[in-house]
């Protein structure tokens, strides 16, 4: 059998782009994974992600909380799969130095603060993470994980947001009612 100069072209081409591809699959595989059986938080650090969490998304009248959501474990499980050690250290280092800062000033965890000091110890920090540049503020990180592990979860989608299972019917003009949740 014969081969041509273009059909050896390609076969090379395709077999480097499939080696390339496997590479980075391979590449990806061996990436080290955090040391602590957890995740990249500690359970202490989890629980206080949590915490902060429900702050910033409490449980209301008309929806659960994030606590209710699960989303310290939601939070610790995307910071440990989704991003780099350098983002994970910020965060652990960011919510250890929040921690001091809450025992130093208000003389107890963040946990056992009221409602007021919670909410004006995370102003003072968002505060903080608004001067920084975007994306070195381990406030910032918290803010986004607690969101996204809120409205992914089935509490947020299902009791905060309006969910429809997909596949539905397309309805290009639909009412909308002051006060009805927002679509998930």
């Amino acid at each position: 059998m014969t081969m041509n100069r273009r059909e050896a072209l390609k076969t090379t081409v395709a077999l480097g782009g499939l080696l390339a591809v496997s590479g980075g699959i391979l590449a990806a595989c061996e990436r080290e994974r955090p040391t602590t059986a957890t995740g990249a938080l500690s359970s202490r650090q989890q629980d206080l992600a949590e915490e902060i969490a429900d702050t910033i998304l409490p449980k209301t009248a008309a929806s659960p909380g994030a606590k209710e959501a699960g989303a310290g474990a939601a939070i610790n499980l995307l910071v440990s799969d989704c991003y780099e050690p350098p983002a994970q250290q910020r965060l652990v280092a960011g919510l250890e130095a929040f921690r001091a800062h809450c025992e130093e000033r208000f003389h107890k965890p963040f946990a056992e603060l009221s409602r007021k000091d919670r909410e004006e110890a995370l102003r003072v920090v968002a505060a903080e993470a608004k001067q920084a540049l975007p994306d070195t503020h381990w406030f910032s990180l918290m803010r986004e994980l607690a969101l996204r592990s809120y409205f992914s979860s089935q509490v947020g989608m299902t009791q905060s947001l309006r969910y429809i299972q997909v596949p539905g019917k397309w309805v290009g003009c639909t009412p909308y009612t002051p006060g009805q949740p927002a679509w998930g």
